[in-house]
């Protein structure tokens, strides 16, 4: 029992880990980009923040929706296993959220400027 909650909090850990990294590594460039088109600070940062929201949301909702209820005396690798499993749809559902982000923030940077060129 106790190897299975040690295993949610693994994947627990892992999952934010991975959504905080991704945020780390587009924040800069994305709040730039934001910056020079739609010349809102508060546009910028309601921006980065439904972001930042969206990769929490998906990493706790993979977290949360694998299942640990591997028998007592299970083999350390089938607890890798499910945190690997719950990693890997944290890693597809976020590469899916950046996907349609990305097309969002395309649209509104072309819509922005063009309207000013």
């Amino acid at each position: 029992m106790v190897e299975n909650i040690y295993g949610f909090a693994v994947l627990f850990i892992l999952s934010l880990a991975t959504a905080l990294v991704v945020h780390l590594l587009v924040r800069k460039s994305l709040r730039d980009l934001l910056g020079d088109t739609v010349k809102l600070p508060s546009g910028t940062t309601f921006y980065t923040r439904i972001l930042l929201i969206g990769l929490y949301l998906i990493a706790l909702a993979a977290a949360v929706k694998t299942n640990f209820n591997l028998k007592e005396g299970s083999a350390f690798m089938e607890y890798v296993w499910k945190v690997g499993d719950g990693l890997s749809s944290a890693f597809g559902n976020i590469c899916l959220f950046i996907a349609g982000y990305l097309l969002l923030i395309t649209i509104l940077v072309a819509v922005l400027r063009r309207k000013r060129g």
